[in-house]
């Protein structure tokens, strides 16, 4: 055999793992491909969203990202400044689909990000944290840190059934990273100040803020994501002949439809937001809205798009919201947590010229429990309503005015899917007088019918919202007409 002499091996051998390097770097580009094929984005996002994955990639210092686990300790207390009443409620997300890795490098990296190290929140945060630390090492306030405890134990609230729950100790929020060769990087998340909750610190000191909307993304808006496929050509050139496009998409979920959108008078406003939803796309683009679809499945799939994602700080930035029939695009319209509108913005009730009471009124079914309130006019619901908090039935709820988007985290889970802690927290709901209320002239409130000021005397287990005694304050109604009768519009003071 022909001996090779040290130079021939050494270039070989470079040609070799040249090769071998090249083969890596193609794998691992055909892998990034695959997520952006992936996540339901339009072309125009691509370079975008690619960007803000590498800015991730080099903030943690690993490429190739395949999960992530974000281990979240929210702190209750802490403001008592001779005891210990600290309490973490400790939440752990994971993110393993390429679109909740991609949600979350935009959220953490991108558009108005940056490092935060030298900004007056970080250092309030970092002060404030050796506070905190000075209060752990005092006695602890064991009555209130128990009474703490016991209302978590009790609520009906889901975001507490699979937290861990600790006592007098530290946050120690935390980030863990790790791709597919199983390398792995672990990362601080400090308390935050000011508009950002909580600061992720990188091995070499560079901080980025979680704000409160971004933790919204991570607790809720995620947990449907799913990894579905290219974006639809005939979504993505609805929404480019509108004069935007598609970052991604957030997340998905399959609905079955009811056969009748029509509203029981104690039901969980489910069919009302679709109802909302129907009439809504019917008039838009999408003249048959879900009519044709009553009784079947479709898909709800929500999207970002590029506009709201540069507006970091606004507070109701929608998402867009796709109606899928297999392929077939159904609908779509734009939503910010149930609050639903046009593409262009405008609500049902600008499209058609009515007032809300007066298009929930047709949406509503004329049941035995809608007869009976109807019975009671307008003081007996007022009496009812204060009869059904003094034994805490949530059935109160029935009595206010219908409103479409409690029916929306029935479809989507969101951060206003929380149970209602005030009634659990009644011992005893007593109605002590019930006089008109004049002020509604005053400030021209002219869609209500009736108002009251209505004195109740309260017993509660803590004082939480109201204290103990009596509470007084102004009952809006609304005659929603035959077979239905008034409704609580609004309470206030």
């Amino acid at each position: 055999m022909m001996k090779l002499n040290l130079s021939k091996k050494l270039a070989i051998s470079v040609l070799l793992l040249s090769l071998g390097l090249s083969q890596v770097a193609c794998q691992s580009q055909s892998s990034k491909d695959d997520m952006f094929n992936q996540v339901g984005q339009s072309q125009e996002a691509d370079k975008e969203n690619r960007q803000n994955l590498k800015a991730l990639e080099d903030f943690v210092g690993l490429k190739d990202i395949d999960s992530i686990k974000f281990t979240l300790d929210e702190q209750i207390g802490g403001h008592d400044e001779k005891r210990n009443d600290i309490l973490i409620i400790e939440k752990v997300f994971d993110m393993k689909t390429k679109s909740q890795i991609l949600v979350f490098a935009d959220i953490l990296m991108g558009a108005g990000k940056k490092d935060q190290k030298d900004s007056k929140d970080y250092k309030d945060a970092m002060a404030w944290k050796k506070v905190v630390a000075k209060r752990l090492k005092l006695s602890p306030a064991k009555s209130i840190v128990d009474s703490l405890l016991k209302d978590i134990k009790e609520s009906k609230n889901e975001y507490y059934k699979d937290a861990t729950i600790k006592t007098y100790v530290e946050q120690k929020s935390s980030i863990s990273f790790k791709n597919k060769s199983g390398d792995q990087v672990d990362l601080v998340v400090e308390p935050g100040s000011g508009e950002n909750s909580y600061f992720v610190v990188n091995k070499k000191g560079a901080v980025y803020g979680l704000t409160e909307k971004d933790l919204g993304y991570i607790r809720y808006v995620m947990r449907d994501s799913m990894d579905k496929g290219p974006l639809s050509k005939d979504l993505d050139k609805y929404v480019k002949d509108k004069g935007e496009y598609i970052k991604y998409r957030i997340s998905h979920v399959d609905v079955k439809i009811p056969n009748k959108l029509e509203e029981p008078t104690y039901g969980d406003r489910f069919k009302l937001y679709l109802a909302y939803v129907n009439d809504l796309l019917k008039k838009t683009d999408f003249k048959e809205g879900l009519d044709p679809y009553l009784g079947q499945d479709l898909s709800f799939e929500r999207y970002r798009l590029n506009k709201e994602s540069q507006k970091r700080l606004k507070a109701e930035d929608p998402y867009l919201v796709a109606v899928f029939s297999g392929d077939k695009l159904v609908g779509a319209y734009k939503d910010f947590y149930g609050n639903a509108k046009s593409f262009d913005g405008k609500t049902l009730e600008d499209l058609i010229k009515v007032e809300y009471k007066d298009w929930v009124k047709t949406k509503m079914t004329h049941d035995k429990e809608a007869a009976e309130l109807e019975k009671l006019g307008d003081k007996g619901i007022i009496r009812k309503f204060v009869e059904l908090q003094n034994v805490r039935d949530k059935r109160q709820k029935g009595l206010m005015l219908p409103n479409y988007r409690d029916g929306y985290s029935k479809m989507f889970k969101s951060m206003h899917d929380v149970e209602d802690t005030f009634i659990d927290n009644v011992l005893s709901a007593k109605l002590l007088s019930i006089k008109p209320d004049e002020r509604k002239f005053e400030v021209g409130l002219n869609t209500i019918d009736k108002a009251y000021m209505v004195e109740t005397d309260y017993r509660f287990k803590e004082a939480i919202i109201k204290e103990n005694g009596v509470d007084e304050q102004s009952f809006e109604m609304i005659n929603l007409g035959p077979g239905l009768g008034y409704r609580i519009y609004q309470m206030g003071y």
